[in-house]
């Protein structure tokens, strides 16, 4: 580790698990999302297609399929986990990190 350290720039160490919304909420980080160590059983997955995971990816809103249960919800496209929404019912509020938005797609 310490051998690593002299030649790479670390930008931090571990997976954020959540962050604190409001008094006693818990949003799930995006890093868990993407993480080897997440336990998928412990959302609910939706699978998206291409179209709708360039939205995802784009910071887009989602509609999801209405059996979907409320709460937050990993998206994936071909059962690679994209990040999380939080499902309200009549739409899902896209959580990806605006910062790493695609602005522009080969098509567009």
């Amino acid at each position: 580790m310490e051998y690593a350290q002299a030649f790479l720039h670390t930008l931090h160490y571990g997976i954020q698990l959540a962050t604190l919304k409001g008094k006693n909420s818990l949003q799930p980080s995006h890093s868990l999302a993407l993480s080897n160590s997440l336990n998928s059983n412990l959302f609910p997955r939706v699978e998206l297609n291409y179209e709708q995971a360039i939205s995802y990816l784009r910071t887009e809103s989602l509609t999801l399929p209405s059996a979907t249960p409320l709460g937050y919800v990993l998206v994936c496209y071909q059962n690679h986990p994209l990040g999380f929404v939080k499902n309200l019912g009549s739409r899902a509020n896209n959580l990806y990190p605006s910062e790493w938005r695609i602005r522009k797609t080969l098509e567009s």
